[in-house]
């Protein structure tokens, strides 16, 4: 085999995996059974005290400090 072969072999590996790293990070991997873990935080859902309470304000609202 010609370095010119071998190179292009190379190039053509990385573009794959690169492609495959980026099906795998957005999740069209979990199909067929691959594909990163979905982050949840049920606890702090649970854990919160009268969330209802919290009212959001612009800050021209409050007023000079």
């Amino acid at each position: 085999m010609s370095s010119k072969t071998v190179w292009r072999n190379v190039a053509f590996l990385l573009v794959l995996a690169n492609l495959m790293f980026w099906l795998w990070g957005q999740g069209y991997l979990r199909v067929v059974g691959m594909g990163p873990k979905s982050v949840q935080e049920p606890l702090r859902l649970k854990d919160q005290v009268e969330p209802q309470a919290l009212t959001i304000q612009s800050a021209a609202s409050q007023g000079p400090k």
